[in-house]
């Protein structure tokens, strides 16, 4: 949208009109206004955004097809480059047009990969999803030949059907076919294994750990009753204890209102689940959107997609922000269609709006802070008497330009609508729906969390997740809870012990082991428009290499003994988390959580030992939690 931008500002001052419109803006009084105002500008400097669409390309297929390919024969061959190769064919399969041959033929060569990596029954799948297309008869054989070889690795005796219609495609090749001896001698090999004693391939199950909320609130059903909703003019709303909790302990598992993949990670994860998916399968219509299976397809489609499909391309294309232009646009199609209606919504959020009670804004009629319901997003801070006017115009440009395709290319107001600004400036529906996307332009910067998982020894972000009560904790550089994300809410635990009527604070990012306090405030400040006044900003923390020991800190030899004693396993436990040895050993997160409790009872902060500790138990639980892995050739 940079062009657009740089477009309308450079013409707007050409006019002599850029203090005229600074000023008019800044006395609207609401979000729907400004959308108004916003289109009234572009219809006066023919401001309309041009975008063309991204349709399927047997072109674009057969690149990244051959550019597989090609990766796929270099040496070494490793578990990165395999999935550097699968996204390549996944992108070759987004690319490719439905029941094509090039759908086909990616299919058959992403199951290469996949047997290559020993994901055998995920390459049966595009096995058989090539065969059900337009393959090639010429090269059956090798399909065939290939899907033989999987299931006798996973020990399925059960292959005469394939292995004669193998053999009946071995048939059809030319005697002067080199491969012909080839795949005769693997095929004869394969049938005898099969009639051997195989042990079938048994998965090993990760199982996450079942942490749970022992006693839930009456206030907020995804949290515990050891905590509750507070409000004051100093901290807004805030969570505090109302008891003693322990470390370790379970705070609350929310389940996200809305979530939407990472750009980086749309060829190897699925669109509407986020889980890891190295097979996935296409949107009809567009290139971005790829699923797990049809179920979560479906899904999908029934949800959003449907409504977000045609613009979905070009929001790509046009967007630096994908992130918050889709996610926007995405909570606004949600939120219709839970309401059913534009006027039962409209009625809601002006319920919301007229709220008098800021500690209760966003309950539902049950008098219940939902984690499933708009209104409870609705509700969160968007900081918008904060943000500068060219921050608040540039988002309701964007939002514009979301709401014109929206509005011009899909059906999401029942019909699609005229290309004039004009139009959509008259149609309340229309403007009422611009208002809410501007509102989660601001609101997303300010409450979004991000979706990670373990990726080798390093955490990263698989996606974006709206989460109501989870926006509602303060931020502190040395937080006193820890998130970790699993395959469908985020855990949250304290991380140290917290006494009633203490606040529960979380961290935004900028944590004091890792930056400095002149760039966490100002990063701070910039994003979420507070100056951070917590102990290790006040007290000026050193970062990770300039904290003391206990051996330092502590003076007391019985306190020292204690504390000596305690962390006798502490680095054979960082071992056993660094190399993922932990899942089977649910006493590691025991007696680290005994670690914490003994330091902060014996030991001042900040402390060396305490801060590895705690980063130990974020390793372990993270462990148990998404995970990306790498596959071993």
């Amino acid at each position: 949208m940079e062009i657009l931008h740089e477009t309308f500002y450079r013409r707007i001052k050409e006019a002599n009109k850029d203090i005229w419109v600074t000023n008019k803006f800044n006395t609207l009084k609401n979000d729907e206004e400004r959308v108004i105002f916003t289109l009234t500008v572009m219809q006066e400097f023919n401001i309309v955004p041009k975008a063309k669409d991204v349709p399927k390309s047997s072109v674009d297929s057969i690149k990244f097809r051959e550019e597989g390919n090609k990766l796929f024969f270099t040496n070494p061959l490793d578990g990165n480059k395999c999935i550097e190769v699968l996204r390549l064919y996944t992108k070759s399969v987004a690319y490719a047009n439905p029941s094509s041959e090039e759908l086909a033929l990616a299919y058959a060569n992403r199951s290469a990969v996949l047997l290559k990596i020993h994901k055998y029954e995920k390459s049966i799948q595009d096995i058989d999803r090539a065969l059900s297309l337009n393959y090639p008869d010429k090269l059956k054989v090798k399909l065939y030949v290939r899907k033989v070889e999987c299931l006798v690795s996973i020990g399925e005796s059960s292959i005469e059907e394939d292995y004669e219609t193998a053999l009946h495609w071995l048939e059809k090749m030319s005697l002067d076919d080199p491969k012909r001896k080839e795949f005769q001698t693997k095929l004869q090999y394969l049938y005898e294994q099969s009639k051997k004693e195989i042990k079938k391939n048994i998965k090993k199950q990760r199982n996450q750990h079942l942490l749970k909320v022992k006693s839930h609130s009456e206030e907020v059903p995804c949290a515990s009753d050891a905590i509750a909703i507070k409000y004051n003019d100093r901290y807004g709303r805030h969570v505090v204890a109302t008891r003693d909790i322990s470390p370790g302990e379970v705070i609350a598992s929310e389940k996200p209102y809305s979530f939407i993949l990472s750009p980086d990670n749309i060829y190897t994860h699925c669109s509407n689940c986020l889980d890891v998916s190295l097979a996935s399968i296409p949107c009809d219509y567009c290139t971005y959107a790829m699923y797990c299976s049809e179920k979560c397809k479906l899904e999908d489609w029934k949800k959003y997609h449907d409504i977000e499909c045609p613009v979905f391309s070009i929001l790509f294309e046009i967007s630096n922000y994908i992130k918050f232009d889709l996610f926007s646009a995405r909570i606004a199609i949600q939120a219709m269609r839970e309401f059913k209606s534009l006027e039962n919504l409209r009625r809601r959020i002006k319920q919301i709006d007229e709220w008098d009670d800021p500690r209760t804004k966003g309950f539902g009629s049950d008098k219940k802070f939902h984690s499933n319901k708009y209104i409870s997003i609705y509700s969160l801070t968007t900081n918008t008497e904060k943000r500068p006017a060219i921050d608040l115009f540039r988002r309701s440009v964007d939002a514009c330009i979301i709401l014109y395709l929206l509005a011009t290319r899909t059906m999401i107001f029942g019909d699609k609508l005229e290309h004039e600004l004009s139009a959509l400036i008259k149609n309340k529906d229309v403007t009422l729906i611009g208002g809410l996307i501007l509102r989660h332009q601001q609101l997303i910067p300010s409450n979004i969390h991000s979706f990670d998982e373990e990726y080798g020894l390093d955490s990263r972000e698989r996606g974006a997740v709206a989460m109501a009560f989870y926006s509602l904790f303060n931020h502190s550089c040395d937080p006193n809870v820890l998130r970790y994300s699993r395959s469908t809410d985020i855990i949250m635990c304290a991380a140290y012990p917290i006494k009633k009527g203490e606040q529960l604070l979380d961290n935004y990012g900028q944590h004091y082991a890792i930056m400095v306090k002149p760039r966490r405030q100002e990063k701070l400040l910039k994003q979420y428009y507070f100056k951070c006044d917590c102990i290790p900003c006040e007290q000026n923390w050193p970062l990770y290499f300039g904290l003391s020991s206990f051996q330092d800190l502590v003076t007391d030899p019985y306190d020292k003994s204690i504390i000596s004693m305690a962390l006798i396993k502490f680095e054979t436990y960082v071992s056993l988390a660094t190399v993922d040895e932990v899942h089977d050993k649910p006493y590691v997160i025991q007696d680290l959580l005994k670690m914490v409790q003994i330091l902060y009872n014996h030991a001042p902060m900040p402390c060396k030992e305490m801060n590895e500790v705690v980063e130990t138990i974020k390793r372990v639980y993270c462990l148990n939690g998404n995970r990306f892995d790498l596959p071993m050739i």
